[in-house]
């Protein structure tokens, strides 16, 4: 039976429940036809009738005509796949083109083609048909609705025959993998806490990249530009010698996404945690454009941390974190800032954007506040993203340790709620309003 139907358990595997549906009924009447020859071989030899010997003849045709056709309508295609897109951000369009080419002398009515992802939200499948040597080619086309890394194929072609008794699958092309990483804004009213603290309350680090501050001789190592070799060094110990640079005299931002699961709401890129990691990229591409080291710590499906650094290659490094990054954290952010607080220093300013409803938050932020750590919180409102808890019940709590959040509702636009920070109403307004 197995042969009759080759692919019948590869839907579930692939989390296509709508395919495996289509195959069971199939093969529900594949044994109800079964079940009536059974019946009309049984009633002919009974009654002797001839009528019922030939209308087992004309089901046994059925079945052989249907297998036959079924099998020789997936013979001879040939299935080229053009994937343009391989890194993309939420928002832009992922690309691919699919062109189908019969090279047999016989057309193909009908075939159902789909390219198989992961990536939610995107779907391509078509049903088409082919003459002879013939061929039929598509571009398609979707938004990136969801960050992450995602598969793309291979393509399946399915094809039933004509009586509706059997259903194959075929499979075309391999995989390529696509990253989709957060969208980033330009956020130019959003004020960097660090501005305001002096150089004097900074202190050095060891950084990657070449900076204007040379700490100290290490011996060279494969890979090093001649560029950060310390010649004189070179020459009293007889070996090569590369500088080490540090940061210099500047304070370090740490921005901290809040994705523990009970706090999100919505879904895809109308999310909490799409628009927290959106947000957390816009403030990574702006410190880092003020050449301030950026630093990031998120708790979702596993730790994700980097230390404050600049340049180039850091923001390319938080962009990949917040992709690969879902909102599965089972550790709640009351949790994570006493399990962290040794990152931050009088010298760190840290940014907190979270969706929390959760009082105990704020009295963590407090023990830092009093270790002169420079705060920003950004409040993502749950309930307007559909979430059943209060976000906006944190905001008093703030406003008494001197901490006046930034609010984002579902919908709004991300640089405009980071331009000013939320001002809780009072009794006068709200009556008018």
């Amino acid at each position: 039976m197995k042969s009759l139907f080759p692919a019948l358990r590869q839907p579930i595997e692939q989390g296509d429940s709508q395919i495996f549906e289509t195959k069971l009924f199939l093969l529900r009447r594949f044994y109800l036809i079964l079940v009536l020859i059974a019946i009309t071989l049984f009633t002919g030899m009974a009654t002797g009738f001839g009528l019922f010997f030939r209308l087992i003849y004309v089901l046994g045709l059925t079945l052989i005509l249907g297998f036959i056709w079924n099998w020789v309508n997936l013979r001879g295609m040939e299935v080229t796949i053009d994937r343009r897109s391989k890194r993309v951000r939420v928002g832009d369009v992922v690309e691919e083109r699919i062109t189908i080419r019969n090279r047999s002398s016989l057309p193909k009515p009908v075939l159902e083609v789909e390219d198989l992802t992961d990536m939610p939200g995107y779907t391509n499948g078509r049903a088409i048909s082919l003459s002879t040597r013939g061929f039929r080619s598509w571009l398609s086309t979707a938004p990136a609705r969801k960050r992450g890394v995602y598969t793309l194929g291979p393509v399946r072609v399915s094809n039933t025959d004509a009586f509706g008794i059997f259903r194959r699958d075929r499979t075309f092309g391999g995989t390529d993998t696509l990253l989709v990483y957060p969208q980033a804004h330009d956020i130019p009213g959003f004020t960097i806490p660090s501005a305001y603290l002096s150089g004097e309350s900074s202190s050095r680090r060891r950084s990657h990249d070449l900076t204007p501050h040379a700490a100290s001789v290490r011996e060279y190592a494969f890979g090093d530009s001649i560029s950060r070799i310390h010649w004189n060094s070179t020459a009293r110990l007889g070996k090569m010698m590369s500088k080490e640079f540090d940061l210099g005299l500047s304070s370090d931002v740490w921005i901290l996404v809040d994705l523990h699961r009970d706090v999100q709401a919505g879904e895809l890129d109308e999310s909490t945690d799409e628009y927290a990691v959106s947000v957390a990229a816009s403030l990574a591409s702006k410190y880092l454009d003020a050449q301030l080291p950026a630093g990031l710590v998120a708790y979702g499906d596993q730790r994700y941390m980097l230390p404050a650094e600049t340049g180039a290659g850091q923001f390319h490094r938080i962009m990949e974190f917040l992709a690969m990054s879902k909102a599965e954290g089972d550790i709640p952010l009351e949790q994570l800032l006493p399990m962290e607080e040794q990152l931050w220093g009088y010298h760190s300013s840290l940014v907190v954007i979270t969706s929390s409803h959760h009082l105990e938050w704020v009295s963590a932020l407090r023990e830092l506040s009093r270790r002169r750590v420079r705060i920003a919180v950004i409040l993502l409102d749950g309930q307007s993203f559909g979430g059943m808890f209060d976000s906006m019940a944190v905001i008093p709590e703030l406003y008494d340790i001197g901490i006046s959040p930034y609010l984002i509702r579902q919908g709004d636009s991300i640089p405009v709620a980071l331009s000013s920070t939320y001002t809780i109403p009072d009794a006068a307004t709200e009556a008018a309003s």
